[in-house]
Parts: structure tokens; C-alpha cells; sequence
């Protein structure tokens, strides 16, 4: 006896009516804007508390970064490899510890590390933004110190457009490094004079 074989729309793919290819592609699309935006609208909080409070450092870290940017870049692979590194010896660390019979708060050792790493990285991309803003505006600033309001409004246009086309996010990467680096050099040639009396004072 032949069984009787019901076809859905679905299943038959009548035009006019969406495949569920589609409606997962698109609900990815939808998912990843939703992203996008909520991480460009934390950003942009966090570049409005660092315009308001940290306006001159800002300017600072960008003439230094502008004035060097080879060294900045190095110096923010090292950065960040030297943070990666630093939490994998963390997760090493906690993991021996815990095989050893250690409480389950030494956990912390790794949470720690890991939402420290979160909130510098988005203060390193609300700083990125600010820097792109400078960049661009700086053509038609008269004094060479465009408005910072102005600035972290552009900056964070441009890389939330260029995030849109495949390689946006290697851009936001680019930026965000870069401006990692002008803050650990600009923190290095702060203080290299005072690591020796620091050394001293250890060794004592």
C-alpha cells in the first residue's frame, strides 16, 4: 500500500516564500548588526567618558602614535602577546593549582585576568575610534586639535561603516593595536627612568 507523501511549502520551495537557508542566513545578518551596533554603542560611551576626563592624554597618546607609528605597532604586538601569554600562564597556574587540591576560588586567577583584558580592549577601541577622528579631522583643523566630540563621532562612523565589508574588522584590529602600542609607549618612556631606582630598591 503506498503511503501518501505530505509536501509542505518548505519543502516544495514555492516561489515567493522563504527557504529556511534563507531565514537562517538572515537571521545571522540580523544578529550580527544587532552586535555590531551594541559594541560600537558601548565604545561610544566609553570614548564620551574618556573625551570629558582624559581630554589632553587623548591628544597625547595621538601625537604619539602620528609621530611614530611603526614603533607604536611593535610595541602593541608585544602588548598583546605579552597579555595573551600572561593569561595562559594564569589558566595554567589555576588549572595545577586546582589538581592539587586547591579551593574552587582560585578560579579568579584566571576571571580576573580575563575581564581586565574585556575592558581594556574596549577602552582600546573607543581610544581607536577617537584616533581615526583626530586623523581625519586634523586636514581641516586650523590649530591641528580638532574637536575630540567631533572626532569620536567620526572615528566611530567610519569604523562601524568600514566593519560592514569583509575586511572592516581587520581595520578595527589594525587601530586597536596601533593605539595599544601608543599607550604602552607612551607609559614606557614615561617611567624608563625610574626603573633603575626600581631595580635598585628590589635588589636591596
Amino acid at each position: 500500500m503506498a503511503r501518501a507523501v505530505v509536501l509542505t511549502p518548505l519543502s516544495v520551495g514555492v516561489d515567493g516564500i522563504p527557504q529556511p537557508a534563507d531565514l537562517v542566513a538572515v537571521g545571522d545578518i540580523v544578529v550580527s548588526i544587532i552586535v555590531a551596533i551594541s559594541y560600537l554603542s558601548v565604545t561610544l560611551f566609553v570614548g564620551a567618558m574618556l573625551v570629558s576626563t582624559a581630554g589632553e592624554r587623548i591628544q597625547t597618546v595621538s601625537d604619539e602614535v602620528r609621530q611614530y607609528p611603526v614603533r607604536s605597532v611593535g610595541f602593541g604586538l608585544g602588548a598583546v602577546i605579552a597579555g595573551v601569554g600572561g593569561y595562559l600562564l594564569a589558566g595554567v597556574m589555576a588549572a595545577g593549582l586546582a589538581e592539587r587540591g586547591a579551593p574552587p576560588q582560585v578560579g579568579i586567577l584566571v576571571l580576573v585576568p580575563l575581564v581586565g583584558g574585556v575592558i581594556g580592549l574596549v577602552v582600546a577601541t573607543a581610544l581607536g575610534q577617537l584616533l581615526v577622528g583626530i586623523v581625519l579631522l586634523d586636514r581641516v583643523s586650523d590649530d591641528g586639535r580638532p574637536n575630540l566630540w567631533a572626532a569620536l563621532i567620526v572615528g566611530t562612523v567610519v569604523l562601524g561603516v568600514a566593519a560592514i565589508f569583509p575586511a572592516g574588522d581587520l581595520v578595527g584590529v589594525g587601530v586597536t593595536v596601533v593605539v595599544i602600542g601608543g599607550v604602552t609607549r607612551r607609559v614606557w618612556r614615561t617611567n624608563s627612568d625610574r626603573l633603575p631606582d626600581l631595580r635598585d630598591t628590589l635588589l636591596e
